[in-house]
């Protein structure tokens, strides 16, 4: 079962989840809803809650209890009267919103209510999406659905025009790292995967393996090596680093960490860097010590150094090349 469903969508979106008990307690709820936002804002702890409420037998305060057998029903994905979709693979097909349709067609005239939570709704092909919208536009009885997605421009325009769009706040900086710590990322990793991603999702992906914390201890070593002037720098790439810098998605990640490193040194520089913000703990005293040894000027350089190597990837050079080409010019600026 999932964690609280209801505590998590009072946590995440509080103001949005006690809009959408009242109009319940209202009976003012639309048929159809688009949910968008970054990924982990709660649009499916939100829409799955709702469907807690409308069929929950022990209603307090305004909300599902969480415990009669409908709601854990519905917390199980077991509930007849609650279909949820995600994508068959890469895409939502057609057949998958056939089989929907029809199994609500049954049930709704028997006069019971219904909920449809489509995940991913970009995800559609055209024939899934247009089978979907005459079913949004007039439901066969009391039929509420909830279409989510992380990017409402990818959905079709005639299935926005055909739902009332609710546009979820990203979380706070303190409710990430709340989930990720909830989620097993070690205190050491929080601040940096956060720098690089707001996606829980792709953070979570980070983490399943011990890729990312072996990579930050890397390039602390390749880092520390800059900061002294250590020409080990140069063979260091060769024998750790690019052993584990494996696809082009592994190589724009280690971008964004190499940038996150010098932004802790610039934030070092302008005394803006709290404590609680520090992107690489573990090597704090070379921080410090860059910070004091590389002027504004040369600081700058270095980082449009390091900007610059995405536009180098674009034109498909070799990812070695690029890293060995920025790490003499630190070396040349340092020293210069």
């Amino acid at each position: 079962m999932e964690h609280d469903i209801v505590n998590v969508a009072q946590t995440k979106q509080p103001t949005i989840f006690t809009q959408f008990m009242n109009l319940i307690k209202n009976n003012e709820l639309s048929h159809a809803y688009l949910f968008t936002g970054e990924d982990g804002a709660g649009q499916f702890s939100v829409a799955m809650g709702v469907a807690m409420r409308l069929f929950c037998t022990n209603v307090q305060n305004g909300m599902p209890c969480g415990k009669c057998a409908e709601c854990v029903r519905i917390m199980n994905h077991d509930h007849p009267d609650v279909v949820i979709t995600e994508p068959d693979g890469q895409s939502i097909k057609v057949d998958q919103i056939r089989h929907v349709k029809s199994e609500f067609t049954k049930s709704a005239m028997e006069g019971s209510k219904k909920v449809f939570i489509i995940s991913e709704a970009e995800k559609m092909t055209t024939g899934a999406a247009n089978s979907l919208l005459k079913f949004i536009e007039e439901p066969t009885g009391n039929v509420v659905s909830f279409l989510i997605s992380q990017n409402r421009n990818l959905v079709l325009p005639t299935i926005i025009s055909r739902t009332q769009v609710v546009e979820f706040p990203s979380l706070s900086k303190k409710q990430m790292v709340q989930e990720l710590q909830n989620s097993g990322v070690k205190p050491s990793e929080v601040n940096l995967m956060i720098s690089i991603t707001n996606s829980l999702d792709q953070i979570k992906e980070l983490s399943k393996d011990d890729w990312f914390a072996s990579m930050q201890r890397l390039l602390e070593k390749w880092f520390t090596y800059l900061v002294k002037e250590n020409n080990m720098a140069m063979p260091f790439i060769q024998m750790s680093l690019m052993p584990l810098i494996t696809n082009k998605d592994r190589q724009r990640i280690v971008i964004s960490m190499m940038l996150s490193l010098f932004d802790d040194v610039l934030e070092m520089k302008y005394g803006t860097l709290a404590d609680d913000r520090v992107k690489y703990p573990a090597i704090l005293a070379q921080t410090k010590l860059a910070a004091n040894q590389w002027n504004n000027d040369q600081l700058l350089t270095m980082l449009d150094e390091l900007l610059d190597m995405n536009s180098r990837m674009a034109v498909n050079v070799n990812f070695q090349n690029i890293i060995e080409a920025l790490t003499l010019k630190i070396l040349a600026i340092g020293q210069s």
